[in-house]
């Protein structure tokens, strides 16, 4: 039977940090190690609910960390990598909540399939399918979108099975639940250029690692994703690091294999303008805007 590590990092939200910890304790299978890295700028370590949990876990033979780091996702995953010892390493955002089978029934995957490296279970609470016209746009102009393949576009964006219901193989797992293989971790860690949230920094992990190894999507694990608004970034900010972070892995990633690719990356971005454009968010625009004269001018010199 494998063995499993669960890494969740925090930062400012104890009540959902509260919720998350209360269905990894119910689960069936419970996790070998529990790995907390905690960001906040007053340590969950003090918070009486969650030395409550992690008590109750430790009952039950799992061994609980607790980490106090400086923030930025992608450093405290690394943090949390350098302490997990387990078969395979689970990573949780601190807004989810698991049914209670879910890591029995990943475990058993990664038992099932052993040459699948990762994986990621099955979001409920997924918003409605999206409209034919949104759907022909985003695929047009090769943009991420759920109810997809999970596979990265042309361009370098990622497409995500999320509303999707059936077991398949895929590129890219989502930050909110995915998992590796421990042995991933001698070859990758995640990228710490990528600041704060890091968005896109899961995506840019599972491409590296499938360049390599397959993936795989498990329906019947299930878990929800509440994306709590507790220490979000602004619209404007928000816009500007998703498309300086998407530049930045689209050049890292995408372009050295196929300098051609570049034209589908000025696509993808004409296509982000345009649908700001066409439903009037400016804000959208400027932060679209501010991300592109951040990666161009300051962080990226071509070669």
């Amino acid at each position: 039977m494998v063995t499993s590590s669960v890494i969740i990092c925090t930062r400012n939200r104890r009540d959902d940090l509260v919720v998350c910890l209360q269905s990894i304790v119910i689960q069936t299978v419970r996790p070998t190690q529990l790995i907390i890295v905690d960001s906040s700028d007053i340590p969950v370590t003090a918070d009486a609910a969650v030395a409550l949990i992690c008590r109750q876990l430790e009952c039950h033979n799992t061994q609980v960390i607790m980490l106090h780091t400086a923030p930025g996702l992608p450093f405290q995953r690394n943090r949390g990598i350098a302490q997990a010892q387990a078969d395979i390493v689970y990573f949780f955002d601190d807004d989810v909540q698991l049914e209670p089978t879910y890591l029995g029934l990943m475990n058993a995957m990664f038992e099932q399939y052993p040459d699948f490296v990762g994986g990621m279970g099955r979001v409920k609470n997924i918003g409605a399918p999206p409209t034919v016209k949104y759907r022909l746009f985003r695929t047009l102009f090769l943009l991420s979108r759920d109810y997809a393949s999970g596979y990265f576009t042309w361009s370098g964006m990622p497409t995500h099975v999320f509303g999707t219901h059936h077991w398949q193989s895929v590129e890219v797992l989502s930050g909110c639940c995915m998992a590796y293989r421990k042995h991933v971790f001698t070859k990758h860690l995640f990228d710490e250029r990528l600041g704060g949230y890091a968005y896109m920094e899961d995506g840019d992990f599972s491409a590296r690692v499938s360049y390599d190894s397959p993936l795989f999507f498990n329906p019947e694990a299930r878990l929800f994703h509440f994306h709590s608004p507790a220490s979000r970034d602004a619209v404007v900010k928000n816009k500007a690091m998703l498309i300086h972070n998407y530049s930045y892995l689209f050049f890292k990633n995408f372009y050295p294999k196929n300098r051609l690719k570049v034209i589908a990356y000025a696509w993808s971005i004409l296509g982000l303008f345009l649908e700001a454009f066409i439903i009037r968010r400016w804000d959208y625009l400027r932060g679209y805007g501010k991300g592109l004269r951040q990666f161009f001018f300051k962080s990226f010199v071509p070669s």
